[in-house]
C-alpha cells in the first residue's frame, strides 16, 4: 500500500490515516503499545517531528510517497513532476507512527547527503600526505590512497565535538558514496578533484551521517551510529577473523523488561523463529546490542543499535530486524541480500560479510540485559556520548551537510580510530583497522 503525504495515489488501509493527515499513523493492535520512548534522543515529541518534516518537504518542494511494508514503512521523495529525488528513499521502523516519520526523515537524509547537493564551498582540496600525517595517520581507507599522488582529494573540514581538539579535514568519499559515482565526475572536476579512488573507494559508506530535527538531535544520532558500527565491526572480526563465537555475548531473553520482551516476542513473530540478542558493548561504555535471526529459517538477518539507553539500543535492534524482514517479504530475499562475488577471494572476509552468527552462538557467553540510567535530554546524551569516547582517547568530529529553513539538520560524523570494518557485510572487501586487529588478541569490552 502506497500514499501520498500531499495527496495523490492509494487508500490507506483500515485503522491508518491518510498521511496528508495531522498525525502520523495509528498504532496497530499486535505492535507494543504505550507512546514512544525516545529515551531522551529526542527534542519534540513524534506529532511535532512529522509536523517539521512535512513543513521541510514543503520548504524542499518534496512529495513523499510512502509504503507500508508490514512491519516497517518506506518513503521515496519525489519533486512536483513525479521525477525521483536523487538517493531520496528512505526506510522506517518500530511502531507504525514511529516508523512512518523515521522514513521520512531517512529519505530527507539520504537526499541532503547526495553528492549533487554538496556545496563547493565546504570543500578543501588536500594531498594525501597531509591526511596520513595527522589524524588519519593508521586508517586503512586512507592509507589504501596512493601516498604519491599529486592530485589532491577533496575533503570536509569537521569541527571536534570536544571544544578543545583541532578541526580535522575528512575526505568526502569516506561518507558520501554517491562522490564516486559516474554522474558525479563533472562536480569532481569542477572542484578541481581529479584524484583516483580506485585503491580506497571500496571504504566508502554512509556511516556517521544522520539527520534530526535539531542540530543537537541530529549529532546525537550520528555519533551513536559511528559507536554501533565500531562495536559492530568488532564483534565481526572477534567471531570470524579471531576467537570465534566464544567472544560473543548472548542476552537471556527472559532478563528482558516487559517492554523489550514484547518488542523482543514481535520479532520471533515477524521472522517465524527465534530471535538472538547479541551485547557488543566495548570499551567505549555506550551500551550496543545486535539482534541476529534467520527470516523465514532462510537467510540471516541483522538489527543493530546503540545508545546511552541500553532499553533504546535493545529496541533500536530488534525494530532495525523487523525492519529487515519486513523489507524482505515485501521485496523478496534478493533486496536486502549484499552482493558478496568480491569476497569469494577471501573465505575469512566472505564469512564475515555474510555475518551468519547462528553456528557461533553455542559458543556464546550467556549474559543478562542491564539497563543504564540515561539523559533526559538531546544535549545531554552528546555530552555522554562524546565524554564516553574521549574518555578511550578517540576524538569526535562534525560537519553540518544541511540545515533548512526549518531547522531540520543533517550533519555527518566521524571518529577517528573507530572501525568501519562493518562495511564487509556490503560486500566491500575491507580490512580491519587497528583497533580491530588488536580485538582479536583480547576483547574490547568494558
Amino acid at each position: 500500500m502506497s500514499t501520498d503525504v500531499h495527496g495523490g495515489s492509494g487508500r490507506p488501509a483500515a485503522g491508518r490515516p491518510d498521511p496528508a493527515g495531522d498525525r502520523p499513523a495509528a498504532p496497530h493492535p499486535r505492535d507494543p503499545q504505550g507512546p514512544p520512548d525516545h529515551g531522551g534522543e529526542r527534542a519534540f515529541d513524534l506529532t511535532e517531528a512529522w509536523h517539521r518534516a512535512r513543513r521541510t518537504l514543503r520548504h524542499l518542494g518534496y512529495r513523499p510517497r510512502l509504503t507500508d511494508l508490514g512491519g516497517a514503512w518506506r518513503c521515496r521523495l519525489l519533486h512536483a513532476d513525479q521525477t525521483p529525488v536523487p538517493a531520496g528513499l528512505g526506510a522506517g521502523k518500530g511502531d507504525p507512527a514511529a516508523a512512518r516519520v523515521g522514513a521520512v526523515f531517512e529519505a530527507l537524509e539520504h537526499a541532503s547527503t547526495h553528492a549533487g547537493v554538496l556545496r563547493p564551498d565546504h570543500v578543501v582540496l588536500r594531498p594525501v600526505r597531509a591526511l596520513t600525517a595527522g589524524a588519519w595517520g593508521t586508517d586503512p581507507a586512507v592509507l589504501a590512497l596512493d601516498p604519491g599522488a599529486r592530485a589532491p582529494l577533496a575533503c570536509r573540514t569537521h569541527t571536534a565535538l570536544d571544544g578543545r581538539s583541532p578541526d580535522v579535514d575528512v575526505p568526502v568519499f569516506l561518507s558520501c558514496p554517491s562522490y564516486l559515482g559516474a554522474d558525479a565526475a563533472p562536480l569532481r572536476a569542477a572542484l578541481g578533484d581529479t584524484h583516483d579512488y580506485a585503491p580506497a573507494a571500496r571504504y566508502s559508506t554512509n556511516s556517521g551521517t544522520a539527520i534530526g530535527s535539531t542540530r543537537t538531535e541530529a549529532l546525537v544520532h550520528a555519533l551513536a551510529e559511528v559507536v554501533e558500527r565500531d562495536a559492530y565491526s568488532l564483534l565481526l572480526a572477534a567471531v570470524f577473523l579471531g576467537p570465534g563465537g566464544r567472544a560473543a555475548r548472548l542476552v537471556r531473553p527472559e532478563s528482558l523488561p516487559d517492554d523489550l520482551a514484547r518488542w523482543h516476542d514481535l520479532a520471533r513473530r515477524r521472522v517465524h523463529g527465534p530471535v538472538h540478542l547479541l551485547d557488543m558493548t566495548t570499551d567505549l561504555g555506550v551500551p550496543a546490542f545486535s539482534a541476529h535471526a534467520r527470516c523465514g529459517g532462510g537467510a540471516p538477518v541483522q538489527g543493530q543499535g546503540a545508545s546511552l539507553s541500553a532499553r533504546l539500543a535493545v529496541r533500536r535492534a530488534l525494530t532495525e530486524l523487523v525492519q529487515c524482514a519486513a523489507m524482505a517479504d515485501h521485496d523478496g530475499a534478493d533486496a536486502v541480500t549484499p552482493d558478496l562475488r568480491a569476497l569469494r577471494p577471501y573465505p575469512a572476509l566472505l564469512a564475515a560479510g555474510r555475518a551468519d552468527l547462528g553456528p557461533h552462538l553455542a559458543a556464546a557467553r550467556p549474559v543478562d540485559f542491564h539497563d543504564t540510567a540515561a539523559p533526559a535530554t538531546p544535549g545531554g546524551h552528546l555530552r555522554g556520548l562524546v565524554a564516553a569516547v574521549a574518555a578511550r582517547g578517540h576524538t569526535p568530529y562534525a560537519a553540518d551537510v544541511r540545515t533548512t529553513a526549518t531547522g531540520v539538520c543533517t550533519v555527518s560524523v566521524v571518529v577517528p580510530g573507530l572501525e568501519r570494518f562493518f562495511a564487509v557485510t556490503g560486500g566491500a572487501p575491507v580490512v580491519p583497522g587497528p583497533r580491530a586487529r588488536a580485538h582479536l588478541s583480547g576483547p574490547v569490552v568494558p
